[in-house]
């Protein structure tokens, strides 16, 4: 695995979250924030099992997305990976630490086992809604909702240095950016499951300032971007090469001329 130590010591680490995971002290961090694979996007075990570019992406779009790691699982394995990394982010989280997680509507209720299963208290769920902007839908409801299943490491403490924090977050669904890995192009996605940069800036707000954040699935590092912004320390994971290369490059930019020090581990 491969880690890029950035400012402040906050770390993007390139390689596989179950083993990356376990070097991590425990007690390490004030929250996990993530947007972990849902292996859904169909209702059969074939359409599950087809790449995320054809799951995820709709025929019109022009842009090609690099493929990301661990999409093509059937329900039981992962069912059984969920449960391993959620194990590992409660041993590497302090005492009374949130946890956020995105998911479908598919996974949502066996997300929320798993989760209390792996030793979390499950808190309830928050809905990020995508407006109207969203896949069209005709005849049918559309697929406006996603959902984030939260949760806690122990009891979350009454008096927290937080505000109030709202049950749903309207923010549009975001178009892809004109060229992968290119230059930052506000309210463009740079991967194609990527959220809205001022939605995960509203969802770290429940992280008490100064805290440090975990992402064990960076994707093109929107939540680490968030907590950047907001004074967070962060440390993210990412499996991907493509994926990895791109949050590295929106890390950096704007606050160093320096290069990262990347270390072999």
């Amino acid at each position: 695995m491969k880690r890029d130590t950035l400012h402040n010591g906050d770390s993007l680490y390139h390689g596989d979250a179950l083993e990356i995971l376990p070097t991590f002290p425990d007690a390490s961090f004030d929250a996990i924030v993530t947007d972990p694979p849902y292996c859904s996007g169909g209702l059969t075990a074939s359409e599950r099992a087809r790449p995320a570019a054809q799951k995820y992406v709709q025929s019109r779009q022009k842009t090609t997305w690099p493929d990301f790691e661990s999409e093509s699982m059937d329900q039981n394995a992962w069912a059984q990976w969920t449960y391993r990394w959620l194990k590992e982010c409660k041993r590497v989280a302090k005492e009374g630490a949130p946890i956020v997680i995105f998911i479908d509507w598919r996974q949502l209720g066996l997300l929320t086992t798993l989760l209390q299963w792996a030793g979390w208290r499950w808190l309830g769920i928050a809905v990020w809604d995508k407006t109207e902007a969203c896949r069209p839908q005709m005849g049918r409801f559309a697929a406006q909702a996603e959902y984030i299943v939260w949760g806690a490491k122990g009891r979350l403490p009454a008096k927290r240095h937080v505000g109030t924090l709202p049950g749903v977050f309207r923010h549009r669904v975001e178009r892809p950016a004109p060229r992968m890995g290119s230059v930052e192009v506000p309210g463009k996605k740079l991967h194609m499951t990527g959220k809205p940069l001022v939605l995960m800036e509203d969802l770290l707000r429940i992280v008490e300032p100064g805290g440090i954040v975990l992402d064990p699935f960076a994707g093109s590092g929107t939540t680490l971007l968030a907590a950047r912004n907001l004074g967070l320390g962060y440390v993210g994971i990412e499996a991907s090469c493509s994926y990895y290369e791109i949050a590295k490059v929106r890390l950096m930019k704007g606050k160093s001329k320096e290069e990262p020090q990347i270390l072999e581990i």
